[in-house]
């Protein structure tokens, strides 16, 4: 454990206690050689080696002070450093478990994730703002496995193949979003088509069958026009005889009687 740091006053306070003590004998002695003037001159001759000597004392233990001070204070910079790594590292484990603790569980969101974790892998079609959106989200959580491969299907678009255990991180990232985030800042709005994207593609799950496909790519209807066209095309052909028939009389059911005056 290091010692604590001197700081800048203790520093001070140390330098004149040093320059007291060692220069209270001299200061003494110049006194009284001013007052009496008739000291011996070789206590005279010596005072300048004595003030030498004395200065050389002060210098080496100032220059030790502050080879402590400087050694103290770099061992604090990296304890500090030590400190801001580890809180960084509990910080990136926690921060999504931190969000979702507040977060009621609902039987709902629980039954959700028991229905993901029988999922082997599921392929994720989506644009790759939404993609972003994703990875900078779950990603903190630490069920969420980033694919080694990330396909691009053109369109600015990218398809993900994510883990069950993935995919549980995402609902639960998702989860939190939908509750702590604010209304109109977009973050819920995406949170919440996202996690209702993921619930609608995982029903109907068995032990065999083709993957599940998670897709956030919705296009717009066919152009009325179009469908113009093709009832353009109806219409070229024989129209439909839609006049009402007249009703069968008598005369028309007996032919013998038709025929007779079509002969004439």
């Amino acid at each position: 454990m290091p010692s604590p740091v001197l700081s800048v006053d203790a520093v001070r306070q140390a330098v004149r206690e040093v320059l007291t003590e060692e220069l209270a004998p001299l200061l003494t002695t110049l006194t009284a050689s001013d007052s009496n003037g008739d000291g011996p001159a070789s206590d005279q001759q010596d005072l300048p080696d004595r003030l030498r000597e004395a200065a050389g004392e002060v210098k080496e233990e100032l220059g030790t002070a502050l080879a402590e001070a400087r050694s103290q204070f770099a061992s604090l910079q990296r304890d500090i450093a030590d400190v801001r790594a580890t809180v960084e590292e509990l910080r990136s484990r926690s921060d999504a478990t931190a969000e979702t603790a507040a977060t009621e569980v609902s039987a709902e969101h629980s039954a959700l994730l028991k229905t993901t974790a029988r999922v082997s892998s599921a392929s994720l079609l989506c644009h790759r703002d939404i993609w972003e959106f994703i990875t900078a989200h779950a990603g903190r959580h630490p069920h969420f496995r980033v694919p080694p491969q990330v396909a691009d299907e053109g369109d600015e678009r990218i398809r993900a193949a994510l883990s069950g255990r993935s995919l549980i991180a995402l609902l639960i990232s998702l989860h939190s979003i939908k509750h702590t985030a604010s209304d109109g800042d977009g973050d819920r709005e995406l949170a919440t088509t996202l996690y209702e994207r993921i619930e609608e593609s995982l029903p109907g799950l068995t032990p065999s069958g083709e993957p599940s496909t998670i897709t956030l790519d919705d296009r717009t209807a066919s152009a009325p026009s179009t469908l113009a066209a093709d009832s353009g095309t109806e219409a070229e052909g024989e129209p439909e005889n839609t006049a009402t028939r007249p009703a069968s009389t008598e005369q028309d059911a007996d032919p013998g009687e038709e025929a007779g005056p079509a002969a004439a």
